[in-house]
């Protein structure tokens, strides 16, 4: 309050001029992550589209053409004769300000294993914008083509031009600064802006302009905002910022991130909320255990380091006999030594001594741990025979929450519970009221179109997915719907469906139309 009556009176003024580079040329890694950012691809989703495009799009009249160039590099290295042709591009559509008087030129980053055989990640022909081969791609190939083909030619044009200008006043005790930011030239900002995520912090973008001001001026203060700052853990991996660690880390290749990060999803390690990882209960067991029990092999740097070894042996410099007999002696020797009881009850919390020490509650028998179909539990050693006594390991399920749905048998508000299958609603009048339903997915019904679909058990506990409004409509499907939409009929509803033979497929829950989003061999790496 005190501050707030003295004269805000300006005691320095500084500006500055700052220029702001484009971005360079895709490489696998940074098409990934800003497929992620901008268009909520996923890598796997991301590297389909791309796989789509390099192989070849009727275009009408030209027939079937390679939109861009291959899409596993780490190079952002272009061609001369790509360079000539996409300044004359600019030089021939935009304002002379806006093409710089010579390329700017990407070199790769300084990495042993960075393989620069192929260029940058680009339309194979500038002159194909993309509005005029929208009339021909599917929303992901239009959007992705959209997204390289806009990086490719702004990554050639002049650097955007800021105006920086830094107001201090000096109230004795106290300094107070603003910095605001005006843009004066957009150079490459005319076509194309990166994408960003809240955590990467502001940009000169972000800042707001100020108004002019001089030495000596008294200025109204209308609000002061006192802020405290704490040291904070880091966010939580979006898929983004995920290919940017696994890249700085040295771990995996390009073509394998996508495998990498399905495969976290599809074991069930990590669950996604809101765009970004978190791991599952099953998750933080498997990491306890495998750290524990394999701290060498469980480790990032022998991972970079086993990629390290793989490009020695594709160079000529070790054979792959001598590897895989160097890890697999020690590896061995290791694993033969696993008892997987103390392992389980280790990632619990719990040591042989606790176990041999505890005594069932009911019967004072011994207790031993035993694993289930529903994950570890403790049970007296007389279980099934004279004893009922069992505990189970798993953590406390999630209290119940609340929702706007009402029971169908008595119209009581009705809440989430947990189950051993999962999430479910159930009326809040139980046990007076056994009503219960699964949770809506979101999806129409493809057969009467009124009712939503949901998940639903089998007596053996099977999972399929059928209609809510059952038995007046008897819908239902073996495979897992998700709320993509049908590039021929437009209808929001497919399935989800992996296999072997063919890989990941989405079929359309209205029209049968099916598509391919991941090659069987990436199936078969996740």
């Amino acid at each position: 309050d005190a501050v707030r009556q003295m004269p805000f009176v300006v005691s320095k003024v500084e500006k500055r001029n700052r220029r702001k580079n484009p971005a360079a040329p895709f490489t696998t890694s940074t098409l990934q992550q800003e497929a992620a950012k901008k268009l909520g691809f996923s890598s796997r989703r991301t590297m389909r589209a791309a796989q789509d495009l390099y192989e070849g799009i009727d275009v009408g009249e030209d027939g079937a053409v390679g939109l861009i160039t291959y899409m596993r590099t780490d190079s952002p290295e272009v061609s001369e004769t790509a360079l000539a042709s996409v300044r004359a591009f600019i030089g021939s559509n935009y304002a002379k300000p806006y093409l710089p008087p010579s390329p700017n030129l990407y070199k790769p980053k300084k990495s042993a294993r960075v393989q620069g055989a192929h260029e940058a990640v680009r339309p194979t022909d500038v002159r194909r914008r993309p509005e005029q081969v929208q009339p021909y791609l599917e929303p992901d190939q239009y959007r992705l083509y959209q997204l390289i083909w806009q990086r490719f030619v702004a990554s050639q044009m002049t650097p955007a031009v800021y105006d920086m200008t830094i107001v201090e006043f000096d109230l004795g005790e106290y300094l107070f600064r603003a910095t605001g930011s005006v843009m004066v030239f957009d150079g490459y900002h005319v076509l194309y802006t990166e994408g960003r995520e809240k955590e990467e912090g502001k940009t000169m973008d972000d800042l707001p302009p100020i108004p002019p001001l001089a030495v000596s001026d008294q200025v109204e203060v209308r609000e002061i905002t006192p802020s405290q700052h704490f040291t904070e853990p880091p966010p939580r991996y979006s898929e983004a910022s995920l290919v940017k660690e696994l890249e700085q880390l040295g771990i995996g290749r390009p073509s394998t991130y996508s495998a990498i990060i399905s495969t976290l999803s599809a074991r069930e390690y990590v669950k996604v909320e809101q765009r970004r990882f978190f791991p599952t209960e099953l998750g933080e067991m498997v990491e306890k255990i495998m750290i524990g029990k394999f701290p060498e092999i469980f480790n990032v740097k022998f991972t970079s380091g086993m990629e390290t070894e793989l490009d020695r042996i594709e160079d000529g410099d070790l054979t792959w006999q001598g590897v895989l007999q160097d890890f697999y002696g020690p590896f061995n020797k290791a694993l033969d030594a696993v008892d997987m009881n103390a392992l389980v009850a280790a990632a619990h919390g719990l040591s042989p001594e606790d176990i041999a020490k505890e005594r069932c509650p009911k019967c004072g028998s011994a207790i031993e741990l035993k694993t289930g179909r529903f994950g570890p539990y403790l049970a007296c050693v007389k279980y099934k025979d004279t004893c009922d006594y069992v505990k189970s390991l798993r953590k406390a399920r999630a209290p119940d929450r609340p929702t706007d749905q009402k029971c169908h048998l008595c119209a009581s508000p009705m809440v989430i519970k947990t189950g051993r299958f999962g999430e479910f609603l159930a009326c809040t009048t139980y046990p007076q009221c056994k009503g219960t339903r699964a949770i809506p997915l979101g999806i129409k019904c493809p057969k009467c179109i009124e009712g939503d679909l949901a998940e639903r058990r089998t007596k053996r506990g099977k999972s399929f997915w059928g209609c809510v409004r059952y038995p007046a409509c008897d819908f239902s499907t073996w495979n897992r719907p998700v709320p993509d939409t049908c590039a021929e009929c437009g209808w929001v509803g497919m399935e989800k469906k992996m296999s072997k033979a063919e890989g990941e497929t989405r079929t359309c829950l209205k029209c049968g139309n099916k598509v391919v989003v991941a090659e069987p061999e990436e199936v078969a790496l996740a």
